[in-house]
Parts: structure tokens; sequence; C-alpha cells
């Protein structure tokens, strides 16, 4: 048992043992824009990023949303293009770069810390297969994870 992950009222020695990635996990964007195309999904975003999203781009919300959302699986969501992409993700190259980067979504900014990546190491090693960034790079501690992924 780890100090990170102390056991409450209830809690067995089973559920109380340090999850698979205790070690830390090893991420850096490499700007492949895989996670931000490619595939059909979602961007959920809340209203106050909303708001930060539309006064990045000089727009206000209405307008913005509008122009930038659609409904997709019953959430309010950024829109996709043909291919899937993110109507802000901007391909130049083998390199591609969001232009609402510095307001973007905390499910962008949370990325591949998303719970459905984390569930266990044979998940994380199959996302891994498709983005270069992971298992490289700057060492992410159990304590910054568990941020991303609400724990």
């Amino acid at each position: 048992m780890t100090a990170d992950i102390p056991l409450r009222c209830g809690d067995s020695a089973r559920e109380a043992r340090a999850p698979w990635y205790a070690a830390g996990l090893r991420f850096s964007c490499v700007g492949c824009g895989r996670c931000c195309g490619n595939d059909p999904g979602t961007v959920a975003f809340t209203s106050v990023e909303e708001e930060r999203m539309a006064r990045c781009l000089g727009m206000d919300t209405a307008g913005f949303r509008a122009r930038y959302t659609w409904r997709k699986y019953g959430i309010l969501s950024l829109r996709e293009i043909e291919n899937y992409d993110c109507v802000f993700l901007r391909r130049e190259g083998t390199r591609a770069r969001c232009k609402i980067y510095p307001v973007r979504p905390a499910q962008c900014r949370a990325f591949p810390f998303w719970p459905e990546v984390m569930k266990n190491e044979r998940t994380w090693n199959s996302y891994s297969l498709s983005c270069p960034g992971m298992n490289g790079g700057v060492l992410h501690s159990i304590a910054e994870i568990n941020g991303y992924i609400g724990q």
C-alpha cells in the first residue's frame, strides 16, 4: 500500500491496491494529431470552456455554438469535418496543430489519461500503437494521472 492511496472506512486491502500505473507513465505530445481526428468521437466542454473558446476566436458564445458545435450522441460537442478531424485541427505536412490550443477543453488536455485508456496496461498499450507520444517523453506521476481521470 502507498501513501498516495489511503484506505477509507470499509475499503478492503484488495480495493486499496495501487493502480497498474503507480510508478507513473511517460507521455509527450509529438503533434501528430491522431488524438484529434481520424476516428469519429465527441469533444465535450463546459460553459466556461465554451466562453474561453469563443473569446479566443473573437466571437460570442451563440456564434461559436452555431458555427463550431453540434449535438452528437446526445451531448454538445465540437464539430468534426468530413475525415473526422476536429474542426480546430490544422494539419501541416506530418504535424498537426490545434487552432485553439491554449483554451482547448479539459477533455483534450487530459489525453491520453482518459478513463477508458487507463483501465489497464493492456488498454494503454493498445492505444499507444496509434499514439507515438505514449510510453515516451515526460514521466507523469500517479497523482497527476489521477487528477486527469478524476480520482
